[in-house]
């Protein structure tokens, strides 16, 4: 039997990542990681969510997070987030080049969430610097 190659084996473990994200977290309803650049790296979303269309929104958040604070520094945006009465966006950047989206629903605890998502998109982080 083949051994799985570091791609394979670096796309088994960002779906893991996020399917367990989906399944463990209360009220989160999907999850997303895409490129800096705005590709879909790994998904799991609900049916009629465009993946690539979340990619692109979510690179286009960060970069747009990142020239506001940086107002009043030189850091990159370490997250985003959006609320409204239906539900949470939260984007995370996964240094050096990629994002971790997370979709919830409006009661979602905001605090849970951003504790969790810095999690997996830590683990991203080191599961991305291995393969560099």
């Amino acid at each position: 039997m083949d051994q799985p190659t570091q791609r394979e084996h670096v796309e088994a473990s960002m779906q893991y990542l996020i399917d367990h994200l989906v399944e463990r977290v209360p009220d989160l309803t999907g999850a997303l990681v895409s490129s800096a650049d705005g590709f879909v790296l790994a998904s799991r979303l609900a049916d009629g969510i465009d993946a690539s269309s979340v990619a692109a929104m979510s690179a286009a958040t960060l970069g747009l997070a990142t020239k506001l604070v940086q107002l009043t520094g030189s850091a990159a945006a370490e997250m985003s987030v959006q609320r409204s009465t239906d539900g949470q966006v939260i984007v995370f950047a996964i240094p050096p080049a990629a994002a971790l989206t997370v979709l919830a629903l409006a009661g979602a605890d905001l605090g849970r969430l951003q504790v969790v998502g810095r999690e997996v998109a830590s683990g991203l982080e080191r599961l991305f610097r291995g393969i560099t």
